[in-house]
């Protein structure tokens, strides 16, 4: 064999033996890329989740609010539509206001 052949077979050898190392570097970061769209989807959904609660949260606090001023507005002897009018909500809502707080009342007395 001549000095060509053996400078050939050796760049074959290191191309194959680049070729594996990036097959294997290849793997691990599809391995790094699994997990970090794990995480991902983990940090989506807490993120969601934590959206959601917000929403729930500021719901309550929204409600509680109306319904004192649903009730002073009662006490002070506004009709329930002059009510819903003013806050911006529906009279059915006014009505069902008024229901808990009596419920509630009843039950407190209990």
């Amino acid at each position: 064999m001549e000095m060509f052949d053996y400078i050939v077979i050796g760049l074959l050898v290191l191309l194959v033996l680049v070729l594996f190392g990036l097959i294997s570097e290849n793997r691990k970061v599809r391995k790094e890329n699994h997990l970090l769209n794990q995480v991902l989807e983990k940090k989506d959904m807490t993120i969601a989740n934590l959206e959601a609660s917000r929403v729930a949260v500021q719901e309550v606090i929204e409600n509680f609010s109306i319904s004192d001023e649903v009730m002073a507005g009662i006490e002070a002897g506004e009709s329930r539509e002059a009510l819903a009018q003013r806050l911006g909500i529906p009279v059915s809502r006014i009505e069902l206001i008024i229901k808990f707080d009596k419920i509630k009342k009843e039950q407190t007395t209990v």
